[in-house]
């Protein structure tokens, strides 16, 4: 079997985790690999930590105190389309609650709506918000609207979605080079356990150029270089994360190749997989490149056999909690870590047990309620 790389964008390992309450379901502090010092992107590379940075230091993550002062927070996310960005959507709600803070909540409709983004962030300012939280469209379609809103003295928090731009003031988030990694190396220790020598592969990363995407299928390709048969990634199929064009890229992968032993992609793709594979007759095993509420209900029954779980809560949490300390002057890379996010689990039929609903996605049934 092939042991677990160090990755040096992040730190990646199982965490048990116990069962927690509805609605606050949430401990106090949380494990996370941080990055510390002065962000300088020219020392970055898509997918990584720049090397301006030191870490990953593994430690404890503490959900500040509520500050004295009311504070408005706007929101910008890419979209409320699945169930991802619902879970980041309570993540940072639930934490607001918390602290007393008010938001204002935007998405854009779809990663191919960066000028909605734009626009939308630009409201934000003209409403006078204290600071802006960005899931960016773009890792680098936004560094120039970053920079203006800095030099307005208002901080920008990335979460989820990495971004280049020099003027960011902080990232909660965690490396998709990781979560690929983690998919492509579960895929190979599968792929040797049954002694395959050659397998075909189907990858379907999400948009190009949304950054994340783009750094899931480098670090899934990373991977399997220390497969010791012969791995093909057959098709790879950019698009949009919407139900339509993930289907319909899947069902043109699979019918061009009808021999595939693994279908690996974003979870809107790996949750329509087994109904689309069904319908062709072939016997592939899915593996999403991050974990959604559906991928976690198909690994409970078997249909989708493995995901990586990027704790889409805690990374919204975390960065509230950024926000909330940048506004009381203390200083990122220095008071508390420049980037930052939660250790990575791979959840499969062996561990699934150990990770509640809740502390992954929220309440059953939660819906984000824009502005």
């Amino acid at each position: 079997m092939i042991n677990r790389k160090f990755l040096t964008s992040t730190i990646c390992a199982a965490v048990a985790v116990g069962s927690f309450a509805v609605p606050l379901s949430y401990a106090e502090e949380m494990s996370v690999g941080s990055f510390y010092g002065n962000y300088d992107v020219g020392q970055k590379n898509p997918g990584q930590q720049a090397l301006s940075l030191r870490g990953p230091i593994i430690e404890t993550w503490k959900l500040p105190a509520a500050p004295e002062k009311k504070l408005r927070i706007g929101i910008s996310i890419p979209h409320v389309q699945d169930s991802y960005w619902h879970a980041v959507s309570y993540g940072l709600t639930s934490e607001a609650e918390r602290l007393n803070v008010e938001l204002v909540l935007k998405e854009a409709g779809g990663y191919s709506n960066l000028g909605t983004q734009q626009d939308q962030l630009n409201e934000l300012v003209g409403m006078g918000v204290d600071g802006i939280i960005l899931g960016s469209i773009s890792y680098s379609g936004n560094n120039d609207i970053v920079k203006d809103i800095d030099t307005k003295g208002i901080p920008v928090v990335e979460v989820i979605n990495d971004i280049e731009a020099q003027n960011i003031s902080a990232k909660s988030l965690v490396s998709f080079y990781d979560m690929g990694y983690l998919a492509g190396e579960f895929v190979a220790n599968d792929a040797e356990k049954a002694g395959k020598e050659k397998v075909n592969v189907v990858f379907l990363p999400g948009p190009k150029n949304s950054g994340w995407a783009d750094d899931s299928f480098t670090g899934f390709q990373s991977a399997t270089d220390f497969f010791p048969g012969e791995m093909n990634v057959v098709a790879v199929k950019w698009g949009d994360t919407s139900a339509k064009a993930q289907g319909d890229l899947l069902a043109a992968a699979l019918k061009e190749y009808p021999d595939v032993d693994y279908v690996i992609g974003n979870a809107v793709a790996a949750e329509l997989a087994p109904t689309v594979i069904s319908k062709t007759g072939q016997s592939s095993k899915v593996i999403g490149t991050y974990i959604t509420p559906a991928l976690y209900d198909g690994i409970n029954n078997g249909t989708i056999a493995a995901a990586p779980a990027d704790m889409t809560v805690d990374q919204a949490r975390i960065a509230m909690g950024m926000m909330v300390r940048l506004l009381e002057d203390e200083k990122p890379g220095q008071d508390f870590p420049f980037r930052t996010g939660p250790l990575i689990p791979v959840l499969s039929k062996a561990n699934i047990n150990e990770y509640s609903y809740e502390k992954l996605f929220g309440p059953k049934g939660y819906a984000a309620t824009l502005d």
